[in-house]
């Protein structure tokens, strides 16, 4: 059906007394155009697209993409666009959300969701490496050594790690909790993998496996 319609057509085909599908056919008025505007009272009435979601709908989709990073996925725009079509279809709408409305619904929920790329582990480590972590940090071993009388017992005294090995995948845009800082990659299944390990060493030269 054409998205040309009239104002009145709308008006006349939500306040009508016929379901939506019979409304459609007597007013020219897409189905899914009446539901959402009897469904939510406070959208304007006029002509062309309506504005899709209501703030309901709108909510539970953006719970929807803060709980997939905690369970380990990463949501590209492949991956959200294919979300909001299974959702705009359990809705019954007939429209197909695009990439310039998948980027004006991140924007309008900035306060929960935002657009962050990809980066390798130790990347994010070494922009957090400053002069004040590196003092802090041996004035805290300083101490430690002092306290427990370690500094002639090396056997005792171990240091542990988390190191990075990438094939040099490329990071994506991913959405995210608006409150996360880094947004790390993790192996997608294309072939290129990136691998984390913990090394754990003891001054005396043991090594512990990894």
């Amino acid at each position: 059906m054409s998205k040309k319609y009239t104002h009145q057509a709308l008006v006349d085909a939500v306040a009508s007394d016929m379901n939506s599908r019979a409304a459609s056919i007597e007013f020219k008025v897409p189905a899914s155009t009446i539901r959402q505007h009897r469904r939510e009272s406070t959208l304007n009435i006029r002509a062309g697209r309506s504005s899709y979601l209501n703030s309901n709908e709108e909510s539970h989709f953006v719970s929807l993409l803060q709980l997939l990073p905690e369970y380990g996925f990463d949501v590209t725009k492949t991956l959200a666009l294919q979300l909001a079509a299974e959702y705009f279809e359990s809705l019954e709408f007939t429209t197909q959300p695009g990439s310039k409305w998948l980027n004006s619904f991140v924007k309008r929920h900035s306060d929960d969701i935002i657009w962050k790329k990809q980066e390798k582990l130790e990347r994010a480590r070494a922009e957090a490496f400053t002069e004040q972590n590196r003092s802090g940090w041996f004035k805290t071993l300083k101490d430690v050594l002092i306290k427990h009388d370690l500094f002639d017992k090396t056997n005792q005294i171990f240091n542990a790690d988390e190191s990075g090995f990438s094939d040099k995948t490329k990071g994506q845009w991913v959405i995210v909790n608006s409150s996360c800082r880094h947004a790390f990659e993790s192996n997608g299944g294309t072939g290129k993998d990136y691998r984390t390990a913990l090394i754990c060493i003891a001054a005396g030269g043991q090594v512990l496996p990894p």
